[in-house]
């Protein structure tokens, strides 16, 4: 089994002089049969070095754009204090994302793949995206955003800026938002993909585990305006790795069986996510393996695994390396 890991870097102590430590954990990382990595931008302090250390424990490396970070001036969501108020009373939370309706959004996270590809592209087998949807379901049709180009297409397709709160859950504006949403995210995963292959590289994403009824999760992806099973169908990337996260180990397989259904027949490679740590919660050892048992029965060839801390202790790096060197 293909195995990859998301990395944050989280391990470097010393940021001056990151690349001893680096290298060590990408070593190590290597020995137990893992392939490749995916760097986190903003955290990594040093691609160069990072890279580096990558090429030397015999690993290829992508790194990961988030639109919020990647971007240098992201159009965010544009919430009023009332509806900040009732988010925070409601939900618990104020979010903050950019608005991917906003046509800044496409041509920013296209700028910034091109940024990172012409300074790195030699270094990096491909970029992966993060987060290319719009917010969490729960906080998404609730509060809408009222930037001007959101407010600019209500008012040409409805005849309103902001929706009065009885338009709501109108089934006809529900679908027209959402499919104003997809149309727009699918528009940002076709302009970086051809900024990726312009480069001769590859693109992947993460995407929703959820995917319109699955197990858990905040949100189905399709809501959020990732209708990653469409994406693969029209062979928009190269590689979709659903985030697979789950705690309870029957609603982990359910996924997996539902997202294997999903990209059948599709020419974009499928890899499975699995979590060591996240915010669902941490599987123990015994756990983590009969997540790799059931990837193996139902044929899974690739796994991405996430790991908040990423570190991993030698019990799970021997789980790692029985399966990477399973099927090869």
């Amino acid at each position: 089994m293909e195995i990859s890991i998301w990395d944050h870097a989280r391990y470097v102590k010393d940021r001056s002089n990151p690349y001893p430590e680096m290298a060590a954990m990408l070593r190590r990382f290597a020995k137990a049969g893992i392939s490749r990595t995916d760097i986190y931008l903003p955290e990594v302090g040093n691609l160069d070095a990072y890279c580096a250390a990558a090429a030397e424990a015999g690993m290829t490396v992508e790194a990961r754009l988030h639109p919020q970070h990647a971007m240098e001036q992201p159009p965010m969501r544009v919430l009023t204090e009332a509806q900040r108020q009732r988010m925070k009373q409601e939900q618990g939370i104020v979010l903050e994302a950019p608005c991917p309706c906003h046509p800044e959004f496409e041509r920013q996270l296209a700028a910034a793949a091109e940024r990172v590809l012409a300074q790195y592209g030699d270094r990096l087998m491909g970029l992966q995206l993060d987060f290319i949807r719009g917010p969490n379901a729960r906080c998404l049709l609730d509060y809408p955003c009222g930037c001007e180009a959101c407010r600019a297409a209500r008012q040409r397709y409805y005849g309103f800026e902001m929706p009065p709160e009885a338009v709501l859950r109108e089934p006809w504006y529900l679908y027209k938002e959402t499919a104003r949403l997809s149309a727009h995210v699918r528009s940002t995963v076709i302009a970086v993909a051809a900024v990726t292959h312009r480069f001769g590289r590859k693109l992947s994403m993460a995407a929703r585990s959820n995917y319109a009824n699955c197990h858990g999760g905040l949100g189905p992806a399709v809501l959020e305006g990732q209708d990653w099973a469409e994406w693969a169908t029209d062979g928009l990337l190269d590689e979709i790795i659903p985030m697979n996260y789950h705690t309870i180990h029957e609603y982990f397989v359910d996924n997996l069986q539902a997202h294997l259904r999903l990209m059948a027949g599709t020419s974009v490679k499928f890899t499975s996510g699995v979590a060591r740590e996240s915010s669902m919660g941490l599987l123990p050892p015994s756990e983590f393996r009969r997540r790799f048992e059931a990837m193996s029965s139902l044929g899974v060839q690739s796994a991405f695994i996430f790991n908040k801390t990423n570190i991993y202790p030698d019990e799970y790096l021997s789980i790692i390396q029985e399966y990477a060197t399973a099927i090869k």
